[in-house]
């Protein structure tokens, strides 16, 4: 541990700053990753979107504004970090783990881009599908389906963050549990945790059980999903052998 301080102290400066830079952030200090997001987005729907000064990116047409709230900087971080404490004890050297460092900033830095247009995709055509169809339940807000589908995407793309960044360090976790509960650590900590300790500081605990609830039971779905997935692969594997 102590080995490692100078590979976590910067990391976790630099989570903090921009942690900190982030909070009172407007969309022309965003630009760093909302203009590329935006772009990527505009590639994925077909939607076209303008630049408004101090508003961010607007489809009239759709109704929906990519806003710093839509930056992704926070999946940002979570990658970030996993990337750093998960890997970091792995590798041999000061020199590698400084690299490491470094690439772990940029392949975050895209793989937000990536995730977050495919997310914001998916938050503007699902509600127009449901609402079409009239599928979507009575008792689930507007609110509460973009929490879910935020979840649903930055979640489960965080375990093939995980595992590309394994691929790339050359170090995959053989085992199961471990595999998943890295993943489930830091975002859980990084969504969770860390706003549940501001929420004591200010005493505002408003909408943040209902929140929970939410992030929690589509997370256990989808862990339930994933280890369903691998115990059948692994099943007609071992027929295949047969």
């Amino acid at each position: 541990m102590k080995k490692n301080l100078t590979i976590y102290i910067p990391a976790i400066i630099a989570v903090l700053a921009v942690k900190m830079y982030y909070r009172t952030a407007d969309s022309e200090q965003l630009f760093w990753i909302l203009a590329p997001t935006t772009k990527w987005v505009q590639i994925l729907s077909g939607i076209s979107f303008e630049k408004i000064t101090q508003v961010g990116y607007v489809s009239h047409e759709y109704r929906f504004i990519i806003a710093p709230s839509c930056s992704g900087v926070r999946f940002l971080l979570i990658a970030f970090i996993m990337m750093v404490f998960t890997f970091v004890p792995m590798i041999d050297s000061l020199r590698k783990k400084a690299c490491w460092l470094g690439f772990s900033a940029i392949f975050s830095y895209i793989t937000t881009i990536f995730v977050n247009g495919i997310r914001i995709t998916v938050s503007i055509y699902l509600p127009l599908a449901l609402a079409d169809k009239e599928i979507l339940p009575a008792w689930i807000t507007a609110e509460q389906l973009h929490t879910i589908i935020g979840t649903t995407v930055y979640f489960s793309m965080l375990f093939g963050i995980y595992y590309l960044a394994g691929r790339f360090c050359k170090t995959v976790q053989k085992s199961v549990a471990k595999q998943f509960l890295i993943p489930v650590f830091w975002y859980f900590v990084m969504v969770l945790g860390i706003p549940a300790i501001g929420r004591l500081y200010s005493g505002d605990w408003t909408g943040f059980s209902q929140y929970t609830a939410i992030v929690t039971g589509v997370c256990m779905l989808i862990v339930l999903f994933i280890w369903l997935a691998g115990r059948m692969r692994t099943f007609f594997a071992s027929e295949r052998v047969g």
